[in-house]
């Protein structure tokens, strides 16, 4: 018994020095030097540009799709149509799919790094390479579901939807047989929810943690920065900033923990002289915007500097924390021909300046500039602000017609990316008299004599053997427009006149070969082309 009583004690001495000597020692909370910056202790994590993918269908094709389709996306998309469609009650999804005015067609994308809800991308379009489908010139993308192109087998159904896309296909113009089997919808892809941005503490500490939420909070406003848990901290980019997400993150990468004020000019003090020397001057200046107001007086000591490249990024910084004075020196830079900071410089303008100083130098611009890339930049940031500059028309649900009321240059611009639509400089641009013209293919017959007071416009119906039309247009080039894309039927009681229903590409090569002919007088041009085909060229 008495062994046994022994054995017992032994057990239980040997098993509390075991648990002695496995018990980690408790470690020391990581010290944070007064000088450390956000990326001393933590990195940045974003969202990366996604690639997307999903299978949908093209209506409208005026017999040039087909009825191919792999029987597991049919049920898929006969499914899709019961649900989703609005006309489903009024259609049979079979036949849908069978129609020669659809197609089956693979859509493929990219969701920018750091998209918010609803932030909208370009978005390419194919024909399946089993089906018969010729081409998808004309049609129109019902809602299509995309998921993320590293996570889908073939027509996984499951994956999660992380974005959609719908829209007027775009043939970019002049497209011949031997281009690349590709449309697309420009903007018709959009991402359903915004996607995070954190911090993860490099040694996980949950003081630390609520230091950094603290100290950005204190800078960029209540509830930007949440402390989730010890090793991270999640951001929300402000409004303010969605301009340039990552001109936001590096600020927040340079914010000091410690604003101690003694400490904080010494540093302002030590950027401003690296402001001055430094080649690359722009993760300077965000390192003292990051400083907010404080930065100021040091930095008006550079707005009259010798070297155009501090003045520039001295009066860029002093404009984002609230210095209207600096104004004038930003206005120097976009007047000056020679310098490479004229577009910055006005988008610096439009967000930053009161519209009523802001709109004559985007009118001076607009009137006397001759690079378009210069007047485009004007007139993004005087729509963006909301200018009455710039009247912005919707038309047939499709595309838009921008407005620009200003002197200088006649000019029509027609956008390629982002969101499809016609900028016109130097409205009201009017058709001249005495026109004939017929579309390329000859489909499209546009007509006016002298002293008539209407354009009469018509066209061959594309599947029947009769014309539509002709149809009545003014002759102010935005009235021609609206005729030749607005559908020939109208709901009753619209205001809305009946038209051509041409397709956006239709009306570019339309008004191109008008201002060639100068059968109206102003430029004409055609703005960048979009990207995203050339990502998935050999995918």
């Amino acid at each position: 018994m008495m062994k046994k009583v022994l054995f017992v004690l032994l057990s239980a001495a040997i098993a509390v020095l075991a648990s002695c000597a496995t018990e980690p020692e408790p470690q020391e909370t990581p010290a944070l030097s007064p000088d450390s910056t956000i990326e001393d202790v933590a990195r940045v994590v974003e969202s990366p540009a996604i690639a997307v993918r999903g299978y949908g269908i093209v209506a409208g094709l005026f017999g040039t799709g087909s009825s191919e389709c792999p029987p597991q996306l049919r049920q898929i998309l006969e499914k899709y149509i019961w649900q989703q469609l609005p006309e489903a009650d009024t259609i049979n999804p079979r036949r849908f799919i069978d129609s020669p005015d659809t197609a089956v067609v693979e859509v493929l994308g990219v969701i920018p790094p750091m998209a918010t809800a609803g932030q909208s991308f370009d978005v390419v379009v194919r024909p399946l390479s089993s089906t018969q489908t010729t081409s998808l010139d004309g049609g129109y993308l019902y809602t299509t579901e995309l998921k993320e192109l590293s996570r889908i087998t073939q027509f996984n159904q499951y994956a999660k939807t992380i974005a959609k896309a719908q829209g007027a296909i775009f043939t970019p113009p002049g497209k011949s047989k031997n281009d690349a089997w590709q449309w697309y919808v420009l903007g018709g892809g959009y991402s359903l929810s915004a996607t995070n941005v954190s911090l993860l503490l490099n040694q996980p500490d949950f003081l630390i943690a609520a230091a950094i939420r603290n100290r950005i909070n204190e800078r960029f406003g209540p509830k930007v920065a949440n402390a989730v848990s010890p090793g991270e901290v999640l951001l929300t980019i402000p409004p303010r900033y969605h301009y340039n997400k990552q001109r936001f993150l590096m600020m927040i990468r340079r914010l000091y923990i410690d604003n101690e004020p003694a400490l904080r000019e010494q540093r302002i003090a030590m950027l401003i002289e690296q402001l001055r020397t430094e080649a690359d001057k722009t993760p300077i200046e965000a390192a003292l915007e990051a400083f907010g107001k404080p930065a100021l007086d040091h930095l008006r000591e550079l707005l009259d500097d010798e070297d155009a490249a501090v003045r520039f990024h001295a009066a860029r910084c002093s404009s984002n924390l609230g210095y209207s004075a600096a104004l004038s020196v930003l206005r120097d830079f976009v007047f000056d021909s020679q310098s490479p900071y004229r577009i910055e410089a006005i988008r610096t303008i439009g967000r930053n300046a009161r519209l009523n100083d802001a709109e004559p130098i985007f009118l001076l611009v607009l009137a006397q500039e001759k690079d378009t890339a210069i007047r485009v930049a004007a007139y993004e940031v005087a729509l963006a602000a909301k200018s009455s500059i710039v009247t912005r028309i919707a038309v047939a649900g499709t595309f838009f017609i921008d407005l620009v009321n200003c002197s200088g240059e006649k000019l029509i611009y027609a956008k390629q990316q982002n969101q499809p639509g016609f900028v016109i400089f130097g409205t009201p641009i009017r058709c001249n008299e005495n026109i004939f013209l017929q579309s390329d293919d000859g489909q499209v017959t546009i007509n006016a004599r002298p002293g008539d007071r209407f354009i009469s416009i018509s066209r061959t119906h594309p599947k029947r053997p009769r014309v539509i039309g002709p149809l009545s247009a003014g002759f102010e080039v935005s009235q021609l427009i609206r005729a030749m894309a607005e559908s020939p039927e109208q709901k009753k009681g619209s205001a809305t006149l009946p038209g051509l229903a041409l397709s956006y590409t239709q009306i570019i090569e339309i008004l191109e070969k008008m201002c060639t002919s100068d059968q109206i007088s102003a430029r004409f041009e055609k703005g960048p082309m979009t990207t995203v085909g050339e990502m998935f060229k050999n995918f």
